[in-house]
């Protein structure tokens, strides 16, 4: 394994991890491969340990080279200012320079994957719907479809900032957008009324009795996909609480059937990227 660190936006001071698999000439089949970036969650306030290292060893260990994106955060007290656009640039700009640099990274350009959790699930799908957005290409430059990922996984994401669905703000948002957001921007990243034709195909999942963010973000997300044509798969396990990453004692509790989500996240990739493990 080879690791790097790469700081994608100069002024953020964000922090892009990569894992990657070294080309050997006897492998001549595995000269570049699909990659994943992926977006712990943290409520935007930091970057969950758990959702950051165990899912990029697992994705690797599948032959996928893997980022990890620290993107900005508030902190936990929310002692810094609201991140508003920060980190959808930080990750539009991941996108761009991984495709940039696919060859030097053995990263076959056409099979980049955006995955998130909880906050860093709102992060994936914001990309996903909104690569391609006039207010986007102002604050972070891109050309033609640099930007836009392949395909993204999303495990219990945040998605809605409608009351409906979080009656009170979710920490999420307060941290996003802080105590002066706007309607535009509350409409903005309310995902699931943001879908279109162009939006990044999905594999979603989620438990029902979550109890911190509510599976109705994830049922409204893949009923817009569904109403636009955009290709889905979405798995809804009867049990489970929030955060539950790769499901095992190691990352907090063990959840040996909601588990099965990674093998179908890998299923359902090599499927769309048509390549084999």
């Amino acid at each position: 394994m080879k690791t790097i660190s790469i700081y994608p936006l100069q002024d953020s001071g964000t922090l892009l991890t990569g894992y990657l698999h070294p080309y050997f000439e006897e492998m001549p089949h595995r000269k570049t491969r699909p990659c994943v970036v992926i977006c712990p969650g943290g409520a935007y306030k930091y970057c969950s340990d758990r959702e950051a290292d165990p899912i990029a060893e697992a994705y690797f260990a599948k032959g996928f080279q893997v980022f990890v994106l620290y993107y900005s955060t508030t902190g936990k007290e929310m002692e810094r200012p609201a991140t508003g656009f920060t980190p959808l640039c930080e990750l539009s700009a991941s996108v761009v320079h991984i495709r940039e640099h696919a060859e030097e990274y053995g990263v076959d350009p056409a099979k980049i994957a955006v995955c998130g959790f909880s906050a860093g699930g709102h992060l994936a799908a914001s990309l996903g719907v909104h690569w391609n957005s006039e207010k986007l290409r102002a604050l972070c430059p891109a050309e033609g479809r640099q930007n836009r990922p392949d395909a993204m996984i999303l495990s219990y994401p945040v998605i809605s900032a409608q009351k409906e669905v979080h009656p009170e703000w979710h920490d999420s948002f307060s941290a996003l957008l802080g105590p002066e957001r706007t309607e535009e921007e509350e409409a903005y990243f309310s995902l699931e009324n943001q879908v279109d034709e162009d939006t990044v195909p999905a594999f979603c999942w989620h438990t029902m009795d979550d109890d911190c963010v509510c599976v109705t973000n994830t049922m409204r997300f893949v009923k817009s996909l569904y109403e636009h044509g955009v290709p889905a798969e979405c798995h809804l396990f009867e049990h489970g609480h929030h955060g539950l990453s790769m499901c095992t004692q190691e990352v907090g509790d063990d959840y040996p059937h909601v588990a099965h989500w990674f093998e179908l996240s890998c299923e359902w990739l090599c499927t769309r990227f048509d390549w084999k493990v």
